[in-house]
């Protein structure tokens, strides 16, 4: 199989529809969820984490409404705030997971470190993706060395660290309510983890390969519904905590 003639992957019809749809189920879960008690960190989070998830899916979709298929055509502005808006989504996931359907302990004496991490990890993402030579040829030594000290630690916490500690802390949280009166959240931390563990899983192992190896395949279509809808089990299962279990009701200190 010659990899270099492959035709480039194009954003579908498939892709438009899941992402749009994931956008706006995360937008109506997170606002709904706000508005049931808006001073509650989990709906604060939340929301923050699905107007993530409107940047990230909503720009590739906005654009291909307006007939842009091939997501490389993408204005850079446009990749800069998706690159950026995915950065801080993996942070908020990450914080939802230490503040529900409580706090964790790390949560409670982490003091600014959270604050620090939302005001600095768009920056980095930002400045490394503005100042990215055009080529190979044009990297610069200062470059280099922003890569060594910035983006190779903040891929490395974005890409591993985070996703495996916030999975750490809902599975923490699951065995915590079930052994309490509260064993019927099991329910929703189930889906949740499922969701992350099994939808990252095929986003980020399986989706790359296959669009690589099978671009613009029936094959790639099916994985990308698969994935859509074990992504959605989050926000759904959120929902269910609130407006079912009233989760909220629980004190989240």
């Amino acid at each position: 199989m010659d990899l270099p003639n492959l035709p480039a992957p194009v954003f579908t019809t498939v892709d438009g529809v899941t992402q749009g749809t994931a956008a706006l189920i995360y937008m109506a879960i997170g606002v709904a969820t706000w508005l049931r008690a808006p001073r509650d960190i989990r709906t604060r989070v939340f929301l923050a984490f699905a107007l993530a998830n409107l940047v990230v899916l909503g720009i590739p979709t906005f654009w291909w409404l307006r007939g842009l298929s091939d997501p490389r055509r993408l204005p850079g502005a446009a990749t800069a705030a998706m690159i950026a808006a995915l950065g801080v989504g993996t942070l908020l996931l990450f914080h939802f997971s230490q503040v529900f359907p409580g706090r964790r302990p790390w949560i409670k004496n982490s003091g600014a470190q959270m604050a620090i991490a939302y005001a600095l990890i768009p920056i980095a993402i930002v400045g490394l993706l503005r100042f990215m030579p055009d080529s190979a040829d044009k990297v610069t030594v200062p470059y280099i060395l922003a890569l060594l000290v910035f983006g190779f630690p903040l891929s490395v916490l974005l890409v591993f660290v985070l996703p495996v500690a916030g999975i750490v802390s809902l599975f923490r949280s699951y065995r915590d309510v079930r052994e309490s009166p509260h064993a019927y959240l099991k329910g929703p931390l189930e889906w949740i983890l499922l969701s992350q563990i099994a939808g990252g899983t095929l986003a980020i192992l399986f989706a790359p390969v296959l669009a690589k190896l099978a671009p613009n395949s029936l094959l790639l279509s099916v994985l990308t519904v698969l994935i859509w809808a074990l992504g959605l089990m989050t926000p759904i299962a959120f929902a269910i905590a609130v407006f079912r279990f009233n989760v909220l009701a629980l004190d989240a200190h």
